[in-house]
């Protein structure tokens, strides 16, 4: 053996094949966005009950005047009523009857606290089980129950909702027996404006197409359907979660009480003392009429009850009420708009940005990312569904005036109900963007925050490349 050798006996020689590079293309995957099958139920439902709602309200039994309804006004009234909006084509108290007004009243309760609560208990009658998915769906998972908690939750939702409109119909039944014509139309007024109001859906039977304008001097009324209206856009699982100590609360329990909280107080000021300066709206009411007044306007952002003319608040007024009605109640409330915890996880994550953090946090807490996708996507996917309502109806009705237009759109989307007095005269094209606009608003950010998973599923990923921004 060769000395310079350096192998000795019982040594291994290891040879290693070198690898070639090998180029792997990826085809690019089309966008598919994937619903959990549980949510097909919902706009399922949601639907038949409208189609339902509008035969029975076309039928001569539901006018006052015992004839045939037009089709897409029952339609309207319909969806209105299902997607708890308040937008009608005909005074509710003038043109249906005490039939229609039944049909309407059902209508609300079902699509109040329907689209979330009743999907539950059809999925529970049917037999089907609560995951994961399931119960974020419901809004459960903030209240960390399992799957044995959930029938018992529900029990406690439907008490409540039965609670919450019984004590808000006894208080209001004195005001209305009092102002009204008969015991029986006080009875039956106190009753479908305790459900109207906490199911946020603005309906009213006061006649006139007036509203609650001639209760201007009525803080009573005024104070008890705006609390009844305010517990319906929080949303259950923030009433629930309320019971505990604020050190408890969940992050979003906290981000809706200071969101609601802020715009509350941002909407009484806008009326209480911007409108009062004009002369036009609130100048007759004394200071505890305009508290009354500022309270029940600011609650109604999401309801769509009022005790002033629309059409009468200043434009600077109206370009503020159209934001405050796009933002909305709480998630799983019966308010609708893009949700007021939305509003807060993307103003969240700009305030971190302006910070210098790569992460969104707050009250120690970080906020994940698929949350904020979700945010951001049902931020993004509600302006572009408000431009294109909005630029369908401006052509449909190119007569209307921009701004009024422009309201009685996001009205529609944001499933409010305000109005400036441009629904009723609406072509038929106008008339049918706007019902889809509220079928979509009460169903599409639920939809679309659910359509984002909370893991995605990640198989590759790209080379990193900059954008420039600003």
């Amino acid at each position: 053996m060769n000395q310079s050798d350096p192998r000795r006996p019982g040594n291994v020689v290891l040879r290693r094949s070198r690898v070639r590079p090998e180029t792997v293309q990826v085809s690019r995957r089309r966008l598919h966005v994937t619903f959990h099958p549980q949510l097909w139920m919902v706009p399922l439902a949601f639907a038949l009950i409208i189609a339902l709602g509008a035969l029975l309200l076309a039928l001569p039994a539901a006018s006052e005047a015992r004839t045939w309804t037009n089709g897409w006004d029952a339609l309207f009234t319909a969806t209105s009523a299902v997607s708890v909006t308040g937008l009608v084509r005909v005074d509710t108290a003038d043109h249906w009857s005490g039939f229609g007004e039944v049909v309407i009243l059902t209508l609300i309760q079902a699509g109040g606290l329907g689209v979330t609560i009743y999907a539950g208990m059809l999925l529970l009658i049917a037999g089907r089980h609560f995951g994961l998915r399931g119960r974020e769906f419901f809004g459960f998972e903030l209240l960390s129950v399992g799957e044995r908690d959930v029938r018992r939750l529900l029990r406690r939702v439907m008490i409540y909702v039965a609670v919450v409109e019984a004590l808000t119909f006894l208080l209001l039944l004195p005001w209305f027996l009092d102002h009204s014509d008969g015991t029986g139309l006080g009875v039956w007024r106190a009753f479908f404006h305790a459900i109207s109001a906490f199911n946020n859906a603005g309906f009213d039977i006061m006649g006139g197409r007036a509203s609650f304008t001639g209760q201007i001097a009525s803080p009573y009324l005024l104070v008890v359907l705006g609390l009844a209206a305010l517990l319906g856009s929080l949303s259950f699982v923030t009433v629930f979660n309320l019971r505990k100590r604020p050190r408890w609360w969940s992050l979003d329990t906290r981000l809706v009480i200071v969101g609601m909280g802020a715009l509350l107080v941002l909407a009484l000021l806008l009326f209480a003392l911007g409108e009062v300066q004009t002369g036009r709206v609130l100048d007759r009411a004394g200071v505890g009429d305009v508290v009354a007044n500022g309270f029940f306007l600011s609650v109604n952002r999401t309801t769509g009850m009022t005790t002033v003319d629309m059409s009468a608040i200043r434009e600077s007024t109206t370009i503020i009420v159209l934001a405050l009605m796009f933002v909305g109640g709480a998630s799983t409330s019966t308010a609708s708009g893009i949700k007021i915890g939305t509003f807060m996880v993307v103003l969240i994550a700009a305030l971190s940005s302006l910070k210098r953090r790569s992460r969104a946090e707050a009250f120690g807490r970080e906020i994940p990312e698929p949350v904020i996708l979700r945010a951001v996507a049902v931020v993004i996917l509600g302006l572009m569904t408000l431009v294109l309502g909005a630029w369908i109806v401006s052509w449909t009705d190119q007569d209307a005036p921009f701004l009024p237009l422009l309201f009685e759109v996001t009205s529609a989307l944001a499933n409010v109900g305000w109005s400036q007095g441009l629904t009723a005269g609406l072509s038929a094209g106008g008339a049918i963007t706007l019902t889809v606009l509220m079928f979509i608003g009460r169903l599409g950010p639920l939809m679309i925050a659910l359509s984002v998973p909370e893991r995605p599923e990640v198989r590759y990923r790209y080379p990193r490349e900059g954008v420039r921004i600003g």
